[in-house]
């Protein structure tokens, strides 16, 4: 007669998809909560994928669940604990991804003032990402009600009217907040 596994043993990353994506046992994939990773031919994908392997592969791990279980593509979402890492946390940390919230993400939960709290520490570092060299604008957009920051002229942005967005000297300030970088003007 078989027991319940114990919640570490139950899942164990057998693969690694890229920085923020693994494959779990019983094939269900993962996206990690709150973090976005260089995509294949950015700097440092290679990088982020090979920390995240070295942190999870083959390990047992626990996985905690965000608003939201699963995506629109059927992966799991979730924030990755191998033993008493936080995997997410790691990554943001070490300059190897950029916080990435929506607007379901629960700003009160402590996953996610961590994150923030890493992304600051890896800019004060300029580890990783933040040590890129970088085309600064004269200031950076974020919308009300978004989670993106903008370069000034981005086409994703729309017109802007008065009192619904916020201006930030540079892209670090913003990022500094939680905001991530709109994939169109990537600033």
């Amino acid at each position: 007669v078989g027991h319940d596994k114990r919640p570490e043993e139950r899942f164990s990353v057998v693969r690694v998809l890229d920085g923020d994506t693994a494959e779990l046992t019983g094939g269900d994939r993962l996206r990690l909560l709150g973090v976005d990773t260089p995509e294949a031919g950015e700097p440092l994908h290679d990088e982020a994928r090979a920390f995240l392997a070295r942190a999870s592969l083959n390990q047992p791990c626990r996985v905690e669940y965000g608003t939201i279980r699963r995506d629109k593509y059927g992966r799991m979402l979730g924030y990755l604990y191998v033993d008493t890492m936080f995997v997410n946390r790691a990554i943001i940390s070490e300059g190897l991804g950029y916080v990435y919230l929506f607007s379901d993400s629960d700003l009160k939960r402590p996953e996610i003032k961590g994150l923030i709290e890493a992304q600051r520490g890896a800019i004060g570092a300029r580890r990783g990402l933040w040590g890129l060299p970088h085309q600064p604008e004269k200031y950076y957009v974020n919308t009300a009600g978004s989670f993106r920051l903008h370069r000034p002229n981005c086409g994703a942005l729309g017109p802007l009217k008065e009192g619904r967005y916020h201006t930030y000297s540079s892209r670090e300030d913003g990022m500094s907040e939680g905001l991530s970088p709109c994939r169109t003007c990537k600033p």
